[in-house]
């Protein structure tokens, strides 16, 4: 029986490292400030590096960014990661996956987007308001 209990303790335990430490939760909560629920683990991940200085690409993103009352400026420069989850709780069917992107910095989530992949697709801010528009 201790056996058991022990087995059971440091599968726990790997399993709390493994949420905590990759950072996981911290960004599914920051995505959950904004209204989103998403799957538990990350489909993709990518690193980036933001430009110094923004390009076009990046100054129409950091807009998307500064609506959501976040703002990609201060990380100028710095390389970061992409986390990109499966949306759970889309308010509205549109035939394909909605994703949410987490850039990270650090650690530390910093800026994000929700989006489909298609052509016919779509990205707005992290406003869960936007979805509804």
């Amino acid at each position: 029986m201790m056996y058991f209990a022990a087995v059971v303790t440091i599968m726990a335990t790997t399993l709390v490292f493994v949420l905590f430490a990759s950072g996981a939760e911290e960004q599914r909560e920051f995505l959950r400030g904004y209204g989103w629920e998403v799957t538990i683990k990350a489909v993709e991940k990518a690193d980036v590096i933001i430009p110094k200085p923004f390009d076009r690409v990046y100054e129409n993103y950091n807009e998307l960014q500064l609506k959501a009352g976040l703002d990609l400026r201060p990380y100028m420069g710095m390389r970061g990661v992409r986390y990109t989850y499966i949306v759970e709780n889309y308010p509205r069917d549109v035939g394909e996956d909605v994703r949410a992107n987490v850039i990270c910095i650090d650690g530390k989530p910093v800026a994000g987007d929700i989006m489909t992949v298609s052509l016919q697709g779509f990205m707005h801010s992290l406003n869960f308001s936007d979805a509804e528009e």
